[in-house]
This record gives C-alpha cells, structure tokens and sequence, in this order.
C-alpha cells in the first residue's frame, strides 16, 4: 500500500512545469494571396491543348455545315495521309459543295481540325477564316487566326498551332487549307502499324460519273506504292488504342 501511495501522490515534474509555464503569444494572422488566374488554363492530363479552346466537335460539324452548306453536307471516306505533321493520324472527314472539314485523332477529343478548299477565291478563304475563328473560345485565339495571311503562315499560342497552307505546298495535295491543332497530340495521335490494320480498310472503287467539281489528287505521298486506303467511318479510340465498333 505505502508504494502504492508513494507512486500515485507524486507529480510527474515535467507535465506540472508544462502547466505553469504561460501560453506562447498566438502567431499573427498570415494574409493570403490569391494565385494569379490563367487565361489559358492547362486541359486535364492526357487531354490535348485543344479542350477548352476548340468547341465541341458536334458543334463544329454544325458549324460547318451552317455556313457552307447544310443541305448538302455528307461524311465520306478520310484517305490515309501519309507524309507532313498528319501522316498516320485518322480523321473524319465531312464535304459540302463548298469546302471541306477535317477532325483529326479522337473524335471525343480531337487533337485538330482543318477545313479547306480546292478551288476558290480570296473571298472564299476570308470566309473560312472567319468560320475557323468562330471555332475558338478564346478571344486571344479568335484574334491570332484573323492575323494570319491568307497565302501562307504559321503562328503558335500556350500549345496551339495555327496554320495556313497554301496549294503549292506539298503536304497540300492541290487544296488551301487553314488548321488548328497541338502538335504534341497530334503525335501521340499516330496509329500504330497493328491499329492501321484495324481501322484503316482499301478505299471503295471510284464511280464513272463524271465528277461535279475537280478531282481530289489522292493524299498519299508521290512515292507511295502501297493501295489506297481510308479510315472506317466509325472508329473510336478506348484507353488510348483505336478501335472498331463493337459488333
């Protein structure tokens, strides 16, 4: 009992000092700052620079159609490109009377688009323009497309290319073409040789008709021996490998 006694009355000296010692002064109130907001913010990971910038591509193809061409507007056949900075990339590719669109990569998530002619005056490429301009979210992106020339350029804004081809260029395949895209998605949208032979099919036999408009030179290389081949209509990408529709 008495060692009982002893070790339960004595105080522990370190918690009585503790105890006795007077609280420290209370540290004064930090002022926080706010972070600096971005007028680009950075699209989610894995995500091309595109999001946020480009609309959707429901409402481009609307878009699209609208101004050149609703009544007549139709999804045909994207040729495998073969050479320039969309070689090996599928794409979709929408027609009017007046012009093309082309959505390249991931439909969902499109790391660019192009729209173009084959034929047409200075006033129809202004007009293009000005439809690509409508395509952005950003005014500082609407502004950096009115810049560009009309025969020939290439400007970059925070992972945005913009870019006017002109017909003598070689990527050009005989078409004027003015395209938005992140050249570092576009890389990374590349099929594979296994991916080409899912989703990439021999192009369907030319019609006899004698055509309305000039003829497409095909797009492929000049030295390409390899068959025409063209991207199935519905191809999707699932975790970063293109696929089929199920059947």
């Amino acid at each position: 009992m008495l060692t009982m006694v002893l070790l339960g009355g004595c105080p522990n000296p370190s918690r009585s000092q503790l105890q006795e010692q007077p609280a420290p002064p209370a540290a004064p109130a930090m002022k926080s700052t706010p972070a600096a907001l971005s007028s680009t913010p950075a699209p989610a990971p894995g995500k091309p620079v595109t999001e946020g910038r480009l609309i959707d591509s429901g409402l481009i193809i609307e878009t699209f159609a609208t101004r050149f061409g609703k009544k007549d507007l139709k999804q045909v056949p994207s040729e495998v490109i073969d050479t320039g900075i969309f070689r090996y990339v599928p794409y979709l590719t929408y027609e009017t009377s007046r012009g093309e669109l082309n959505i390249y990569g991931d439909p969902q998530h499109p790391a660019g688009v192009e729209i173009g002619i084959y034929a047409g005056k200075t006033s129809t490429k202004e007009e293009l323009r000005n439809l690509m301009a409508g395509l952005l979210q950003q005014a500082a992106d609407r502004d950096l497309v009115h810049s560009l020339s009309l025969d020939e350029d290439k400007l970059e804004r925070a992972g945005l290319t913009f870019e006017v081809t002109p017909p003598t260029a070689d990527e050009s395949y005989g078409g004027w073409w003015i395209s938005i895209y992140d050249a570092a998605a576009i890389d990374r949208a590349r099929a594979s040789d296994a991916e080409l032979k899912t989703i990439a099919v021999d192009a369907p036999p030319q019609k006899d008709e004698p055509p309305a408009e000039p003829k497409k030179p095909p797009r492929k290389s000049k030295n390409a021996d390899t068959s025409d081949r063209v991207y199935i209509p519905d191809y999707s990408r699932e975790e970063g490998t293109y696929v089929r529709p199920p059947l």
